[in-house]
């Protein structure tokens, strides 16, 4: 179970890290291609319909197109920037998460006791704990974004380069682009995950399904997560789209480029020109990378932890 628990034996901070830096990386190279085609829509100006004139129409249309121009490591773009980000993310969010309802657990054994106060508790703490995260992360995801979103002849070639591109046209600034929306997306998703996580695995334990642990965390995690990414996904959209502003020359071959002062000034902007539908741009494969994202990596990390529960200290 993901949070503390006094009836479950207490693990260490390594012991934390590495479930969540295993569950995180495994994840993390699966979902790659997903994520890749989710950007790829996210940045797109133009409608993302089938026979418009756009570049990306359709998930499978972008699958073949990605794959006849840039071929099958093209999938993978970003990928190594996407794994520390997933890393560092997922074990600081993790690490504060169960550090924080341990500490309220010991102190206020209601928060453990309670399933209603547990529940809204892993709400709460769930906000925190992404909070935290985002902010040691946001660089690594600003470049993870950049690699994607780039096209041929591309104009970051190495990870070195694109730091010191980035400092010297961009400032410290560059590398906190999107942070607000980052914020104000990651706190409620991780909230809700954590939140509906929870609730989900309460509604489960009423069930005759002891045997099907592994299946529980799965399903639980997924769904919570599709949830929690649908109801904030306009600002993953909008986190996206700022994240590659100063960026236009990379992105000249995909179609239209936008240059955003804000994050009110970029909603605003889609509104204007794209409509409601232009702030769930790239939705189908988000919720799919959501699902399976959040049912990986939270049963991998819920099965480590009770192995590692197991294992005797030294």
């Amino acid at each position: 179970m993901v949070g503390y628990d006094p009836k479950k034996k207490d693990l260490t901070n390594n012991q934390i890290l590495i479930a969540s830096s295993v569950s995180s990386v495994i994840a993390r190279f699966l979902l790659q291609p997903v994520d890749v085609i989710k950007i790829r829509f996210q940045l797109q100006i133009e409608p993302i319909r089938h026979a418009t004139g756009s570049k990306y129409q359709t998930i499978f249309q972008t699958i073949r197109l990605i794959h006849h121009e840039e071929g099958l490591r093209a999938f993978w773009k970003g990928h190594l920037a996407a794994q520390f980000l997933s890393i560092s993310y997922n074990s600081a969010q993790m690490y504060a998460f169960e550090r924080l309802t341990k500490e309220l657990g010991e102190n206020f054994p209601t928060t453990v006791s309670s399933p209603i106060i547990k529940t809204l508790t892993h709400f709460f703490i769930g906000s925190i704990a992404a909070s935290v995260a985002v902010c040691s992360c946001q660089p690594m995801d600003v470049l993870r974004t950049r690699f994607v979103g780039q096209g041929e002849p591309k104009i970051y070639h190495s990870y070195r380069q694109a730091i010191g591109l980035i400092w010297a046209r961009e400032g410290l600034h560059g590398f906190y682009r999107g942070l607000n929306p980052a914020i104000i997306l990651y706190a409620p998703v991780s909230a809700l995950t954590f939140g509906f996580y929870e609730l989900f695995n309460r509604a489960w334990d009423h069930l005759p399904l002891e045997n099907f642990d592994s299946m529980k965390h799965a399903f639980n995690g997924g769904t919570a997560g599709v949830l929690a990414k649908f109801v904030v996904y306009p600002f993953d959209l909008t986190k996206k789209r700022l994240e590659v502003v100063s960026f236009e020359e990379a992105r000249s071959k995909f179609g239209q480029t936008r240059v955003y002062s804000g994050m009110r000034h970029c909603i605003s902007e889609i509104l204007r020109t794209e409509g409601v539908r232009g702030l769930y741009k790239g939705i189908a494969p988000s919720l799919i990378k959501a699902y399976l994202s959040t049912a990986v990596t939270l049963s991998i990390y819920d099965s480590i932890c009770n192995h590692l529960r197991l294992t005797p200290s030294d």
